[in-house]
């Protein structure tokens, strides 16, 4: 018997019940991290598109919709808060805060949608729509992380970030494979339920789910925190964006900055003043002729910021908008994307804000000689609940992946010290600004991320789609 036999035969009730499913998915991330929720949920989701595929004439049209309201439920609760900037940035534009509410969730939803309709393409009775499912939601996550500038954010991965045990298996697949192995196992256990004879794919899935409690387990508890001789101070500013830039903040700030410690500061903390002391890294809008960076300094070094946002630092076509709306400060002072070719100090890597969360872009971007990621952001845009929250824990996931330790300074979001296996070894008080002195942790030998990088990850997608074309075969 289907499980949800009990649905009446109306398109409109199976899409209501996907938008609760989006819903109760985004449950599964900060600042609500419901254990083992993202299992259940995408296993339940699965069903929903088996009972499709079995009582809808055209299923593809129906897939699509399941996607774009499940898809809708799930950004319109984990990423609500973007809506809050434009309330940050001009009190006067409150009548946007609505439209990017509800279009913004609207407009990421379409990559589910079109995740659903090769989905259905590659649906059928037989097993193999196991493997097809699993590998296509982690094609869609690599798609939307690249599309558009790319927005990786709340990844399916990052729902494990309650287990500290299970995040450890992105140091092996990163956090793509730790979601392909998530969706997998759900869909395997939400198999059986559907069908009793489906009992290999049941154990499949536990032994999975076990081996990475297992593998992270023994990896928190053999690493040993060993530290370095150097001691750095960690900046925290509790500044509202009005307020950011008026000469006495930047005085307050600059104020606890040390004569003899690096100091990191938050994201564009120091406005447009560019006379930073040499041992500081600091963040300041930099300008050079005509264009404005997102920079940092450090040593007499300057990084500029390589991934810009969309929307929010620079806009897309601005130079066509502003011609159509030429007295809309919203399409004006856009910022400038930094050349790939910069030198730091080889033994830091400057992340500002939104380029933490792009994993290859991490990566690719540290060297043999990296010792420390420093990541300096200005959370103060998105409120004081889910926004910095999981702008910290994709931080996290960060030193996992390439097991080093990381130190972050953000105004109005989450400061402080992480392991190289993403423990938070300290954290200063988030509604005050204040500073912490800490030792810098030493980062691991190496992680099999760090040496692969997705390498696995596609290994497994190819193997997923090589399966399920020989059990559909086969069928």
């Amino acid at each position: 018997m289907n499980l949800l036999e009990f649905i009446p035969p109306k398109n409109y009730y199976i899409f209501f019940l996907n938008f609760v499913l989006g819903l109760l998915l985004a449950l599964s991330f900060e600042p609500f991290n419901v254990p083992f929720l993202s299992v259940l949920v995408i296993g339940a989701y699965f069903l929903t598109n088996d009972y499709t595929f079995q009582k809808s004439q055209n299923h593809y049209k129906n897939f699509f919709y399941n996607g774009l309201f499940f898809g809708f439920g799930f950004f319109i609760l984990s990423m609500y808060w973007v809506s809050n900037s434009i309330l940050e940035f001009d009190i006067n534009l409150f009548y946007l805060a609505p439209i990017i509410f509800i279009f913004f969730p609207l407009a990421l939803s379409i990559f589910f949608g079109l995740m659903q309709i090769v989905n259905a393409f590659f649906w059928s009775e037989s097993n193999s729509k196991i493997f097809y499912f699993s590998s296509v939601w982690v094609i869609f996550e690599f798609l939307r992380s690249i599309l558009f500038t790319g927005l990786p954010w709340n990844l399916v991965g990052y729902s494990w970030s309650w287990s500290i045990s299970f995040s450890q298996t992105v140091s092996v697949f990163g956090i793509y494979g730790l979601g392909l192995l998530t969706v997998f196992s759900s869909v395997s256990i939400f198999t059986f339920i559907s069908n009793s004879k489906n009992k290999f794919y049941l154990v499949t899935a536990i032994v999975i789910l076990i081996s990475l409690y297992l593998y992270g387990f023994f990896r928190v508890n053999n690493n040993q925190i060993v530290y370095t001789q150097n001691e750095l101070r960690i900046v925290h500013t509790y500044l509202d964006q009005k307020e950011k830039w008026l000469e006495k903040s930047i005085e307050q700030t600059a104020a606890i900055g040390s004569n003899h410690l690096i100091t990191v500061f938050p994201e564009t903390s120091f406005g447009f003043n560019n006379v930073i002391p040499k041992n500081w890294i600091a963040g300041y809008i930099r300008k050079e002729q005509n264009s404005y960076f997102n920079s940092v300094s450090y040593k007499g070094f300057t990084y500029d910021k390589k991934i810009l946002v969309p929307f929010g630092e620079y806009f897309p076509l601005s130079n066509l908008i502003s011609l159509l709306f030429p007295e809309n400060i919203l399409f004006k002072n856009n910022l400038t994307k930094g050349s790939n070719n910069q030198v730091f100090t080889e033994n830091i890597l400057p992340l500002i804000c939104y380029e933490v969360i792009f994993p290859s872009f991490v990566r690719n971007n540290i060297t043999m000689n990296t010792q420390l990621l420093v990541n300096i952001s200005n959370d103060g845009w998105f409120g004081n609940f889910s926004g910095p929250r999981q702008h910290f824990v994709h931080s996290q996931f960060r030193s996992i992946e390439l097991g080093i330790p990381m130190v972050r300074s953000s105004n109005k979001g989450i400061s402080g010290v992480i392991s190289p296996i993403g423990e938070v070894i300290s954290a200063t008080d988030a509604e005050k600004t204040t500073y912490l002195d800490v030792k810098i942790p030493k980062k691991l030998k190496s992680t099999v991320y760090r040496k692969y990088g997705n390498l696995f990850t596609y290994f497994l997608i190819v193997l997923f789609f090589i399966i399920g074309y020989a059990i559909r075969t086969k069928n």
